[in-house]
């Protein structure tokens, strides 16, 4: 018994090793490695919750192993938010970041009822709520080292806040959602056709908003959707360190087609485009994913140190 205990053991050692050797060169080892591991200072996972217009949202903080201060990823997913990025969570907490993901109010049980405009407010509580003194200290965060990564919705949640919080190190754009790229298709649909996009586009809206379904989701778009254009954020988002990441299988509502122009019109110093092949939700390439945010981060000044 004792030898074959022996025997797997190695076994399963050989399929690490063999699993570690085949990792590209280039990818990160937080992309598939555990930092060493800090007795005093352990990584760990909390639920809180984060006030916005008067709610409660249900968050998730993610803090690295080590003392601290850790600088901070505040990470915001789309709409309605079935991809929640967790894995990339996990991945950027081995490389040393904390990392704050939190549902929007009237989505996923957060107090509150969802809108567009209310998500927008949303990521700014929670960016604010990051920097109160009293919540960096309990997280072990560095309030002046803030990251804001989002992924479709999120996204342009997070180009809202790079535009207008000078103080983050910078943004992270993953597949954004131009609301305004759907809003000029609706604008000629007919009733049909608008009930057709509620049930095929957003068919996965329903049970997991509060105060908005799909069909309503829908005409918000068509009526209001033009104020939410992703390339008005393209002056003050070219000041600050972006990474955009589009998936060449997506829609084209969320390739930033009116965004990346716009951002090159302002001769941006340091903006990165990555374009990986793939789907919305990233589903084949999630490690490609996590390699390309990783290296982003470990760029950025006030990164920290490699594990």
């Amino acid at each position: 018994m004792k030898a074959k205990l022996i025997a797997i053991a190695f076994a399963a050692c050989a399929i690490l090793i063999r699993a570690v050797a085949a990792a590209p060169a280039d990818t990160p080892s937080a992309a598939y490695r555990d930092p060493p591991a800090d007795k005093a200072y352990p990584a760990s996972g909390e639920g809180l919750r984060i006030p916005s217009g008067g709610r409660e949202m249900n968050a998730m903080v993610y803090v690295p192993a080590g003392k601290g201060p850790h600088p901070v990823v505040v990470l915001l997913h789309g709409f309605p938010g079935n991809e929640q990025n967790l894995d990339l969570a996990q991945a950027m907490r081995r490389a040393g970041w904390a990392v704050v993901t939190f549902h929007y109010r009237g989505s996923w049980g957060s107090e509150g009822a969802f809108t567009f405009d209310g998500a927008i407010e949303d990521g700014a509580a929670a960016i604010a709520w990051v920097r109160k003194p009293e919540v960096a200290q309990h997280s072990r965060f560095d309030p002046k080292r803030i990251v804001v990564i989002g992924h479709s919705m999120g996204g342009f949640v997070a180009a809202d806040r790079c535009a207008a919080d000078a103080e983050l190190l910078g943004c992270v754009l993953l597949a954004p959602w131009d609301l305004s790229f759907d809003a000029r298709l609706l604008a000629k649909s007919t009733e049909a056709d608008r009930e057709r996009f509620a049930k095929t586009d957003l068919a996965d809206v329903g049970g997991r908003l509060a105060g908005m379904t799909a069909r309503q989701a829908v005409e918000t778009l068509k009526t209001d959707g033009q104020k939410w254009q992703l390339a008005k954020f393209a002056p003050n988002m070219a000041k600050r360190p972006t990474l955009l990441v589009v998936a060449a299988r997506d829609a084209d509502g969320a390739k930033a087609q009116d965004l990346l122009p716009a951002l090159n019109a302002q001769h941006p110093k340091a903006l990165r485009v990555e374009e990986i092949d793939t789907d919305h939700g990233f589903n084949d390439r999630r490690i490609a994913l996590q390699s390309v945010v990783l290296k982003w981060l470990a760029a950025l000044q006030g990164a920290p140190a490699p594990r």
